[in-house]
């Protein structure tokens, strides 16, 4: 049962990273292509509603996935809907999922209001932050299905932190990569100014993003962890050992991206020249970006499952 309520952790995780992910894009990259491209701000509108016919189906069965595993594991029995009910009203990841369904449930009606009914568009806009509110505390309350639990309110609003923090980088290279891949199509060179513009906003959230990744994080190893010995001596340790191994190398990638190819993206959008070779790059690095992000998913997956190292 193991590998399989790993599994099932890892595309909740990454399902919930994704949707929260997409909404922060929506509203703090995308509107560069608004004015200087439109015909690629109607493309990512359309992926945009894509997601949310395949996220959101996909939340709600790894989420309910995820509950049933973890009452056959308390209980040690097959399925029953007994034990569910006794999960559910009786224990604190019951009580958990109680409010990660409310949660839920307002982020689908949100969803339906604002991809598939035509509103006024201050609305909309209004409608949009209001998703990625209730985006965040479905993210958020991830927190309390962990360890961040277990420990003191620091430890706790640091995990909250670096859930969100990952949900705008990694998780917003996704949307990303597919702005480049179509960008691929522009012809005329004046509109790479678009896409450096995209670039450089994406890079300043990173940054953001990166910056609380790496303070929330050692926030949490130094609560779950409490020793360089227990980081190489306990399973849970080297596990996290290898995260970090991993947010390094993807740490590498984005400073390339950032201090190499953004600026000659820049320069050349600015000459009026056609920058495809330097999207490619960009284009490769955050392939390789999401697939080792991917990586740390899964291996936070397990982590949620394993005891700390410092007990």
């Amino acid at each position: 049962m193991t590998p399989w309520l790993i599994i099932t952790r890892a595309v909740h995780f990454g399902a919930c990273l994704l949707f929260f992910g997409m909404y922060v894009f929506h509203l703090f990259t995308a509107p560069a292509l608004t004015q200087r491209q439109p015909e690629i701000s109607r493309y990512w509108k359309t992926r945009l509603r894509l997601f949310n016919l395949v996220l959101l189906p996909l939340i709600l069965v790894s989420g309910t996935s995820w509950f049933a595993l973890v009452a056959m594991t308390m209980s040690g029995q097959p399925l029953q809907m007994d034990i569910l009910k006794i999960v559910w009203t009786q224990t604190q990841f019951g009580t958990v999922w109680e409010i990660r369904l409310v949660f839920f449930v307002a982020v689908l009606l949100a969803a339906v209001l604002f991809c598939f009914i035509k509103l006024p568009g201050r609305f909309q806009k209004a409608m949009a932050w209001f998703l990625l509110a209730v985006n965040g505390c479905l993210l958020g309350s991830l927190a309390w299905a962990g360890h961040g639990q277990e420990s003191s309110c620091w430890h706790l609003a640091a995990d909250v932190l670096h859930l969100l923090a990952a949900g705008v980088w990694p998780a917003g290279l996704l949307p990303l990569l597919f702005i480049l891949c179509q960008s691929r199509h522009i012809k005329d060179p004046s509109d790479s100014l678009a896409i450096a513009e995209l670039v450089r906003r994406f890079s300043a959230m990173s940054l953001i993003a990166v910056s609380l990744l790496a303070v929330t994080g050692f926030i949490n190893s130094w609560f779950l962890v409490g020793s360089f010995s227990n980081l190489v001596g306990q399973p849970y340790g080297r596990w996290l050992l290898a995260k970090i191994v991993l947010f390094a190398l993807t740490l590498q990638i984005a400073a390339v991206n950032l201090f190499v190819l953004k600026p000659r993206l820049t320069a050349e959008a600015a000459q009026r020249r056609y920058a495809s070779g330097t999207m490619s790059l960009i284009q490769a690095n955050v392939c390789f970006e999401l697939i080792l992000g991917t990586a740390i998913v899964v291996i936070v997956a397990l982590l949620g499952i394993l005891p700390p190292a410092i007990h």
